[in-house]
């Protein structure tokens, strides 16, 4: 699939990956795309057509897009907002009205409520599919899709005829089909097991949780009425996240050595096993869905930026799921670098330069390291069994429920709105009159 009748080899950015990352980067860059920036996208699957998509054709589409959910923040329904793509997303979308954060066998927990931050919602869920379908609308019609499409190897700069190094030259990407391309900047966005940064000598640093995440949905005996909850475990987390009126996504934090029973246990066996975990604070469990699971880590590259290259989405870091802030980590960065790549288009430099890259990783490392850091230790603390430590985290959930401002700043953090990436939200709510 292209977009254009005859194919160009010369661009000025090449993004490898059509998932949520990379597809959202080519929103964001709408201004520049519109005015001459050429920009060609590469997908190795076959991209989903806007109709609605049969439950067993999820396969044929890329995996960022199959029947999981994901968590808006408040900030990235804002961006969407911004960029025009709410409006075909809102339908499929569930908004978290509030959440209630505990610990299994203790007394702390807390409430975070959307009254609290003055805003509708405090968040978002959405099934990965109608995400992708609601990405893939209304792209620029300007941009090249080669899909499906591979990339097999990227050289970064050339070597001119005496053998010199000449790094201005860009990146030279060939494909699987022998076709090679050119661009000034490439965007790897193809996901955490990237064999191309493998190919460019970019490691990554790998943590493991020793867990799994086991993902399903379930049915209750009564409407959830847009809430969400996060229970700690001594196993892990279990996130329960309101999707139909009496539909929960659940991420189930299971050790290594369980996942594998837990996924072939007959439904009423997980069922109560949930239920024993979880309690019956959202209801009685009535029904359970399709289950799956994928293993726990904490994966960052050592390398985000290099001249000509950025690592965009989980190809730079992949968290865990705990607090759901992946996908929102992910678009802020993409709305950095775009707001970076605009404005060098606009100016009529490089956008592969290195003063460009570097100004967009100067201006989220920051955001990453807190998100990160957030995401990594929350899981630690409360898998913790040592008494002393359990108690403070109760008086910690005890302290938060009754503080006004902590839990404000705890609502701002999980709505994504503590970062600088998110002044497009915090901007259109000043311009509504609104505090938070």
């Amino acid at each position: 699939m292209t977009n254009s009748a005859e194919k160009s080899t010369r661009f000025d950015l090449v993004i490898i990956g059509a998932g949520m990352a990379g597809l959202s980067l080519v929103h964001l860059l709408r201004p520049s795309i519109e005015q001459g920036l050429k920009v060609a996208l590469i997908e190795r699957f076959e991209l989903p057509t806007l109709e609605v998509v049969a439950p067993d054709k999820t396969s044929e589409q890329p995996p960022s897009f199959d029947g999981r959910a994901t968590a808006l923040s408040f900030g990235t329904q804002q961006i969407f907002q911004q960029l025009g793509i709410w409006p075909s997303l809102v339908s499929a979308a569930c908004a978290i009205k509030n959440i209630q954060v505990s610990d299994q066998g203790r007394f702390g927990q807390t409430h975070i409520k959307h009254s609290d931050a003055n805003v509708d919602a405090l968040g978002y869920i959405i099934r990965n599919r109608a995400l992708g379908q609601g990405l893939m609308a209304d792209l620029p019609q300007e941009v090249e899709v080669l899909a499906p499409e591979s990339v097999e190897s990227i050289v970064i700069g050339q070597f001119d005829n005496h053998q010199i190094y000449k790094e201005q030259t860009g990146a030279t990407l060939t494909l699987a089909s022998g076709d090679a391309l050119s661009a000034e900047l490439v965007v790897m966005a193809d996901g955490g097991r990237s064999d191309l940064a493998m190919q460019l000598g970019i490691q990554q640093q790998k943590q493991s949780y020793h867990t799994h995440a086991l993902v399903t949905s379930v049915r209750i005996d009564r409407s959830h009425e847009h809430w969400a909850y996060e229970r700690f475990t001594e196993a892990g987390p279990i996130a329960l996240l309101p999707l139909a009126d009496n539909e929960f996504a659940v991420v189930w934090t299971l050790s290594d050595d369980v996942i594998e029973e837990y996924l072939e246990a007959d439904e009423k066996v997980l069922i109560s096993r949930l239920q024993q975990a979880f309690g019956y604070r959202a209801g009685r469990i009535t029904a359970m869905g399709e289950r799956a699971s994928y293993p726990l880590a904490l994966v960052k590259a050592q390398e985000q930026v290099r001249p000509h290259l950025v690592l965009l989405g989980n190809s730079a870091h992949s968290l865990h799921p705990v607090a759901g802030q992946g996908f929102n980590l992910a678009l802020r960065d993409a709305a950095a670098l775009a707001e970076n790549i605009n404005q060098a288009f606009l100016d009529n430099c490089s956008i592969g330069e290195w003063s460009v890259v570097q100004s967009y990783y100067q201006q989220q490392k920051t955001d990453q390291r807190n998100t990160v850091l957030g995401s990594d230790l929350l899981p630690r603390l409360f898998s913790q069994k040592n008494i002393a430590l359990r108690c403070s985290r109760d008086v910690g959930l005890i302290g938060l429920a009754l503080s006004p401002t902590a839990r404000k700043l705890f609502g701002r953090q999980a709505m994504g709105l503590g970062q600088p990436a998110a002044k497009i939200a915090r901007h259109e709510l000043q311009a509504q009159g609104e505090m938070l």
